[in-house]
């Protein structure tokens, strides 16, 4: 006699040698005992987990002429002439072939004749292969057979199958068998064949397998055939230790190593996926029971070392690859770039490898396993004298102003995470806002003992502390990360122990000063203390803060005189003055607030008169450049009341329209 496959020579022949069915099995033996069989079933299931063993140990037992609590006897003709194929009471036919309305109809014209035993049963498998012509031939025989006939249909995917035949049958649905009984079922079968067969193998023929009884049969008769397994593949392994490492390059390699003996790049990627898969549910504690002892093993090693982000992200990479492998000119580039990526999570930009990174970080952070380093200062740096005014010239060292801070994290999978970023820098010793530069305009002009009482202006105590000399220092442009260290800021300059005035600058120099943030005391409203020279000084640096129409317009005139709180403002010509009436209130409130008294301004057209004798002609200021304009302070153009010649006037401040005579 012929070899017979192990899958057909162990084929089970009760329904008590079915393997992790026992539903099935107590439904089936149930029906039958208690003699309440249905017209029809359904069996579904993946591919060799028993739908056609049961349909035929179904229709033995129906036909058996001694069945024994609800199983066949085995040794009577009957039983007999189904397990050699030659019974006339079991009719087989494949729908995958035989899925046309003819082919349905040929086997319904037969289904009222009579068999030699007590019941006819027909098996369809593949029924989802029918068409839909053929389906709606089968419906009205299916739901009123004859008495003596049993349809059983399978399928290995029932949601193709119509509703209308799934309405008209019992649905048994098997399952993949558990890896404890199908490694049972193995070392049974070796047994009895006289097959010399050790652990490692039975765990890989399990794990060949996957829960089907068939596959893993088939997968034994190969391995006995070769002599055992010549070349056990660990390229799935390798890649799991490459995504723990964080290692691209024992990745490659497992990829070359895999693909050199013979292995297509898609199935390379199909068992990582599988594998990792089985890792992220033994982390989640819902590990499958179809498991072998190879694969649980596996899988509780890599289970504590793997994260379920890192996890879950390299699942969606892989099968992402697998999907543009199906198009790519060589497959093995797809996947060999998923794996780097997955490899190189600290090179990832990605939000996914930026969450990883992050769930790393809070782990450490979590377990107290985060060191933070940060260069330390020079002595000369880290000094108070490193900040006192005859070195603030001097640019700051490059300590100072930028560090690079190193994370170091420990936990189950070592990772270094490095952050470099800016320390911050000092805020800028420089006056942003208008009025504080226009106080110091105005106490300029009172050291040059250009006041009307001839006396310097009163100093606070914000001035007296200050240093006699400051220059900011230049900021990086970059927004820091986080504030800088206590080591690493500069310490503030004491104040002097003496508050004297400051000395006065001889006659004819400029101050060495500059401006700072501090504002004077607010002089009394009126009794000369603001001049006209001092308004004009410091006229420009006060407008600078305000909207640019009001600028453009009040740059072009000069503050003529100042009667108590009246400040006499004028402009060459009269349509000047009808535009600059509208910005009256904003000039009048800056001149508030930089001199600290109300302050009514009068504005005419015409030539300034002379000042008063002993002063110098009024200098005004060109309006400084503007850094940074803010849009909410911009006005739009009064279209409705303005012409194009005042449009253009407006454009050009100091401009005098000229009427044509005619």
């Amino acid at each position: 006699m012929a070899y017979q496959s192990l899958y057909r020579r162990y084929r089970p022949q009760t329904f008590g040698d079915m393997r992790g069915q026992e539903h099935v099995v107590l439904a089936l033996r149930n029906a039958v005992r208690e003699d309440r069989v249905s017209h029809a079933y359904l069996l579904s299931g993946p591919r060799g987990t028993g739908k056609t063993t049961a349909a035929r140990v179904l229709a033995k037992v129906l036909n058996c002429e001694n069945p024994t609590d609800g199983e066949p006897c085995g040794i009577c003709d009957s039983c007999k002439a189904i397990e050699a194929g030659t019974s006339f009471d079991l009719h087989e036919l494949d729908a995958a072939s035989n899925n046309k309305v003819d082919d349905i109809r040929d086997l319904l014209s037969k289904v009222a004749l009579g068999t030699p035993g007590r019941t006819k049963v027909y098996l369809l498998d593949e029924v989802h292969m029918l068409t839909a012509g053929a389906e709606n031939a089968l419906l009205k025989t299916l739901e009123e057979p004859p008495e003596h006939v049993v349809f059983v249909l399978a399928t290995t995917e029932p949601h193709k199958v119509v509703q209308t035949i799934r309405s008209r049958t019992q649905q048994l649905e098997l399952t993949l068998i558990p890896a404890d009984q199908m490694t049972e079922l193995v070392r049974e079968i070796a047994d009895d064949a006289g097959l010399d067969v050790d652990d490692s193998i039975v765990g890989h023929v399990v794990k060949a397998g996957g829960g089907s009884a068939r596959d893993t049969l088939s997968a034994l008769d190969q391995v006995v055939a070769a002599g055992g397994v010549a070349d056990i593949d660990t390229s799935t392994a390798d890649l799991l230790e490459a995504l723990a490492a964080q290692d691209p390059g024992l990745a490659l390699q497992a990829v070359e190593a895999a693909t050199s003996r013979g292995a297509d790049a898609r199935r390379v990627g199909e068992n990582f996926i599988d594998a990792l898969r089985s890792v992220f549910l033994v982390k989640m504690n819902a590990a499958p029971a179809r498991l072998s002892e190879p694969e649980r093993t596996l899988s509780d090693q890599f289970a504590p070392r793997l994260s379920p982000a890192v996890i879950t992200r390299s699942l969606e990479t892989v099968g992402k690859a697998l999907v543009d492998m199906r198009q790519a000119p060589d497959p093995r580039i797809d996947l060999e770039v998923a794996f780097v990526r997955i490899c190189s999570v600290a090179k990832d930009a990605s939000p996914a490898g930026l969450a990883a990174r992050v769930e790393q970080l809070e782990a450490a952070l979590a377990g107290g396993a985060v060191a933070v380093s940060t260069p330390a200062l020079s002595p000369e740096a880290a000094s108070p004298e490193a900040a006192t005014p005859d070195t603030a010239d001097e640019p700051a060292p490059a300590a100072a102003s930028e560090t690079t801070d190193t994370e170091s994290v420990a936990g189950p999978a070592p990772t270094a995470i490095a952050h470099t970023g800016p320390v911050r820098s000092e805020p800028s010793t420089k006056s942003s806002r208008p009025a504080d530069a226009a106080r110091a305009a105005l106490r300029a002009s009172d050291t040059n003992g250009s006041s009307s009482n001839g006396s310097p202006p009163p100093t606070t105590a914000a001035e007296k502390s200050a240093p006699a000399k400051s220059t900011p220092r230049k900021s990086t442009g970059r927004r820091p990360s986080a504030p800088p260290p206590p080591s690493m800021r500069e310490p503030a300059p004491e104040p002097p122990e003496s508050t004297t005035e400051p000395a006065t600058p001889p006659v004819g120099e400029a101050p060495t000063d500059a401006p700072q943030p501090a504002a004077p005391s607010s002089p009394p409203a009126g009794g000369g203390s603001v001049t006209a020279e001092q308004l004009n000084n410091g006229w420009a640096a006060m407008l600078d803060g305000r909207s640019t129409p009001a600028r453009a317009r009040f740059l072009a005139g000069s503050v003529e005189s100042v009667e108590g709180t009246t400040v006499h403002f004028v402009l060459p010509s009269a349509s000047q003055v009808a535009r600059c009436e509208k910005y009256r209130g904003e000039v009048e409130s800056a001149m508030a607030e930089t001199f600290g008294a109300p302050l009514t301004l009068a504005i005419r057209a015409g030539d300034p008169s002379p000042l008063a004798a002993g002063t110098s002609a009024p200098k005004v200021q060109q309006p400084q450049a503007e850094s940074e304009v803010d849009i909410h302070d911009l006005t739009d153009a009064d279209v409705a009341n303005a012409t194009v010649v005042d449009r253009i006037a407006d454009v050009f401040p100091g401009a005098e329209v000229l009427e044509q005579e005619s």
